[in-house]
């Protein structure tokens, strides 16, 4: 039964191997069509505007393996034309491969490198695609040689710099402020900092004042300056601000506008004074001051050590806000932002305690400051029982386990409060809500030397409250109880 079954499935076997055969001769078999190759363009005008874009694109018929089931194996050559591809790029391409794409990048890159061009001028090329059989004899067969034109262009600077008495870094050519490369875009640059009164203009090479891109014909247009003997005129900045510069080298364009927005919206604190120590991975967080979002403080019990202030996490190579020096007094006001942390300066704490460090990104000043509790603090206001006596406001308690905590238990009224830390004066020194006519949910205060701004807590609805402040830590709880 068995051996009748095999005997009848014979023959349907003998025709699948048959057309198996055929299939395989036919997939191949490359026939007699002979071996081309051409180019999507005869001239080429490279722009690095397109960079990313197919600039040249080789294809070629796969050839004939005259009739074998040998595999075949192509190696495109390109050269300058009269050069007879001795100095040739060759591109083994192995087998099935039947096109190859040279971007307008790569393109210029090999161009630039491979056969030293000068950009800007037409040069003829030629290219061929040599196929070799993979049949014992090792046949090799070649395309006729087309010819192209290709025009290069020189590739703008990856790097650029802002310098000039308006700049953070003055006219330091050595130390010049740096801009940030678009990742997304050849030649576009941001920067956002502060600006002073005076001129800038933009250098590319650290420690030399030439080359320069200085200003054009208006205020956003850009010139090459190739070298000193070129004419020098530089951007003006009239008023002292934020700014937001663009430059774009390939318009020679740039844009400089008054910015609203703080170039951070989170800055940490790092070292060895600060508890969290040097762990990058999870500094102490600043805080952010709602009423101004330039400004960032810090305020807690600091060891004798050193301390510097990054502007992301996770990374040691980021960006700091750093002492003009190293190991300045603590009294010394002035802050720079340093690229990559480099040169590596530190704020250093001598005397360990508590302190409170305000950082002012706009106005580029910090104040490092040891904090002595008050011992005694007031509220007044017409929430408050006393109302708007100064000279006999309403006393909180002091904690007797912690010297930065004072409470208050007792009825407030509808209306309006505020904490001085003196009484008899309304140009003393008071605690405040961060943001006027903050109600009971607040939980942030600030210190204000002379109390202006002056702003005030709002109480809505009448009724017994408890009042908790951290005069260290400029917190505050107000509970309906």
């Amino acid at each position: 039964m068995i051996a009748s079954s095999i005997k009848n499935w014979l023959p349907l076997l003998a025709v699948l191997l048959v057309f198996s055969c055929r299939k395989d001769y036919k997939e191949l078999n490359k026939g007699n069509v002979p071996l081309q190759l051409s180019a999507s363009s005869g001239k080429i005008m490279l722009n690095q505007k397109n960079d990313a874009a197919d600039a040249l694109v080789l294809s070629w018929t796969s050839g004939s393996n005259n009739g074998t089931n040998a595999g075949i194996s192509y190696v495109l050559k390109i050269d300058k034309q009269g050069n007879d591809f001795k100095q040739a790029l060759v591109e083994d391409l192995g087998k099935g491969g039947l096109s190859k794409k040279y971007s307008v990048k790569d393109l210029n890159n090999l161009l630039l490198t491979k056969w030293s061009l000068t950009p800007g001028t037409e040069t003829s090329f030629q290219a061929k695609v040599v196929a070799t059989i993979g049949d014992d004899a090792g046949t090799m067969d070649s395309s006729s040689v087309i010819t192209f034109l290709v025009t290069a262009y020189k590739p703008v600077s990856t790097v650029l710099y802002l310098i000039g008495d308006a700049t953070p870094n003055g006219w330091d050519a050595g130390n010049a402020t740096p801009m940030s490369l678009d990742n997304a875009q050849a030649g576009l640059f941001h920067w956002q900092g502060n600006l002073s009164a005076g001129e800038f203009k933009l250098i590319t090479t650290l420690g030399q004042f030439s080359p320069s891109y200085n200003k054009g014909g208006s205020n956003t247009t850009l010139v090459y300056r190739d070298n000193d003997a070129d004419p020098d005129e530089k951007f003006v900045i009239t008023e002292s601000g934020l700014y937001d510069v663009t430059v774009n080298l390939l318009d020679l364009t740039i844009d400089v506008q008054e910015s609203s927005e703080p170039p951070y919206k989170r800055l940490w604190m790092l070292g060895d004074a600060i508890p969290t120590g040097w762990d990058i991975q999870n500094p102490a967080e600043m805080r952010v001051d709602s009423s101004n979002l330039f400004v960032f403080t810090y305020n807690e019990i600091l060891s004798a050590g050193e301390f510097k202030i990054p502007v992301a996490t996770g990374n040691f190579g980021t960006d700091y806000y750093m002492p003009l020096s190293n190991n300045p007094a603590i009294t010394e006001p002035g802050v720079q932002l340093v690229a990559g942390g480099n040169p590596d300066l530190k704020w250093k704490i001598t005397n360990p305690g508590p302190y409170k460090i305000k950082l002012d990104i706009l106005a580029m000043t910090v104040s490092i400051k040891p904090f002595t509790p008050f011992t005694q603090i007031w509220m007044v206001g017409d929430a408050t029982p006393t109302g708007w006596n100064i000279d006999n406001p309403t006393p909180m308690t002091a904690d007797p386990g912690n010297p930065y905590v004072f409470t208050w238990t007792g009825q407030m009224n509808v209306g309006e409060f505020k904490l001085p830390v003196e009484t008899g004066d309304w140009g003393g020194d008071f605690f405040m809500p961060v943001l006027n006519a903050s109600g009971p949910g607040s939980t942030q205060m600030k210190f204000v030397p002379g109390g202006s701004p002056d702003f005030k807590w709002k109480i809505t609805e009448a009724g017994t409250y408890k009042i908790t402040i951290n005069q260290l830590y400029d917190t505050i709880s107000i509970q309906k109880q």
